[in-house]
């Protein structure tokens, strides 16, 4: 007879035990499924102030509030860049851009300066001056002309017609092919070769004659008609930013 009672409360308190375990078990899933740790839980029955901890959290635990926030900011971040990066043209062709923007603002200034100085000091450092940035421009040329053709464009502008965009896309291949025209023309028409930066010598094919006294009529030529589409660039840039507002100028910056 005392075996069997010990028998029975044996059973009873096993079965206690399992009752109890199942509890536990339904809390700990009714915890993972609102977001709750067990820390939560217990800090919901007994309120204390919890210390601060830091690093990432364990995997298999859910995130706390504070760390989904932070993890959504993250990831809001990395969209607005992702937004602008496909909105502008990238590094490598703003570089470009610019350096190219630069050189012909100066060559063209410079150029036109020195068709109405006479000879001088002045007169030959200008031209050697002038010949030299036009050769770092004949060097980069082909290497821009190379990466527009492998680059990702960028998002085209929104509200703009297409017969808009490929008058643009027209006028860009104009203008490449006047700075072409413009840097193998003013190469070509140096007789004697020239000083680049005062550093090395850098030979011309052509003596001084006919022929280079027709490539410097083209070279004229090809400066006039590239400073003119360079004016209608800008008015274009002009009407989009301040009329239009479709912030176009953030493209290249």
């Amino acid at each position: 007879m005392r075996s069997l009672d010990g028998r029975q409360v044996s059973r009873r308190l096993t079965r206690a035990v399992f009752v109890e375990q199942q509890k536990q078990c339904a809390e700990r899933t009714s915890a993972f499924r609102y977001g709750l740790t067990s820390l939560d839980l217990n800090l919901s029955v007994n309120p204390m102030p919890r210390a601060a901890t830091h690093g990432h959290h364990r995997a298999g635990k859910p995130l706390t509030a504070a760390a989904q926030s932070g993890l959504l900011d993250g990831r809001n971040e990395h969209q607005l860049k992702s937004e602008r990066d496909v909105n502008r043209y990238d590094g490598v062709a703003r570089f470009f851009h610019w350096v190219f923007a630069g050189g012909i603002i100066y060559a063209s200034i410079a150029g036109y300066t020195l068709a109405h100085i006479g000879g001088g000091p002045v007169h030959d450092f200008l031209s050697r001056l002038n010949m030299s940035i036009a050769t770092v421009m004949i060097v980069l040329f082909p290497l821009r002309v190379g990466w527009k053709l492998v680059r990702v464009e960028p998002r085209a502008l929104a509200g703009v017609p297409a017969w808009q965009r490929s008058l643009a896309n027209g006028a860009h291949s104009l203008i490449y092919m006047t700075i072409f025209a413009v840097l193998i023309s003013g190469f070509l028409m140096v007789p004697n070769g020239y000083s680049f930066f005062g550093l090395i010598e850098i030979h011309t094919p052509f003596p001084k004659g006919a022929l280079t006294d027709k490539l410097f009529a083209v070279h004229r030529a090809s400066c006039a008609v590239l400073a003119g589409l360079v004016v209608l660039h800008v008015l274009a840039v002009v009407k989009h930013q301040l009329i239009e507002r479709n912030d176009v100028l953030r493209r290249m910056l």
